[in-house]
């Protein structure tokens, strides 16, 4: 019987993965593939101001280890404090290389956060108590560190122009553009992501699942 698992991912396959608690889930539950000449590539900064685990280095390692090869770092924080800079550092050979590699992804796996207090994205020092109140009165979900609303429109532009890494509307031009999350916390986050067409593949729990249909 064949292993569906390993059909996913072909020969030659550009992956862009994401960070997070779930992505890490995802990464440790990754068994050995037998697809070849796959390269792995991170499609945002990792970089945080803070202790807090973000996971990113674990996550592509073991995606890495996984599929047999070399990851590909965006060595960079996801979100700088000021567009001059973030504007300079994307003008670097190889950022310019690396970004545009997550943007020709043919297979993109991410997860998506809130916009809760205790959400990652806000433990990791890259926003002012302000920009974090403007961030939660404005969006509703965030996709690799992009905000958006409800209806799946980029929230925040002015934090969206800071950040590094994928760029949402290039999420919806992938072979695989694959969203893994559940559960009652991330359920608004998961209905703006679907609004805004940027998956072709939800994984998701039975329970989400069922209230993702009533309410389409």
């Amino acid at each position: 019987e064949v292993d569906k698992r390993q059909e996913t991912v072909k020969d030659d396959d550009l992956i862009g993965v994401s960070w997070g608690k779930t992505m890490y889930q995802v990464a440790t539950h990754l068994t050995n593939q037998t697809a070849q000449n796959v390269r792995i590539v991170e499609l945002k900064g990792s970089v945080t101001y803070t202790p807090t685990p973000v996971y990113g280095e674990e996550i592509l390692m073991k995606f890495s280890q996984a599929f047999h090869t070399s990851p590909n770092v965006l060595p960079l924080p996801v979100i700088f404090g000021n567009q001059t800079t973030h504007d300079i550092v994307m003008e670097d050979r190889h950022i310019k290389r690396l970004i545009e590699m997550g943007r020709d992804c043919n297979v993109a796996l991410f997860t998506v956060g809130t916009v809760r207090d205790d959400a990652l994205l806000f433990q990791t020092g890259y926003f002012t108590a302000d920009e974090q109140a403007e961030i939660q009165h404005q969006a509703i979900g965030d996709i690799c560190s992009r905000f958006y609303d409800k209806e799946g429109r980029v929230a925040v532009p002015e934090i969206n122009r800071r950040t590094v890494g994928v760029q949402l509307e290039d999420l919806k031009n992938k072979e695989k553009s694959i969203l893994v999350a559940g559960g009652k916390r991330k359920f608004d986050a998961i209905l703006g992501a679907l609004a805004g067409g940027y998956t072709n593949c939800l994984i998701t729990d039975i329970d989400t699942a069922h209230q993702l249909l009533e309410e389409s």
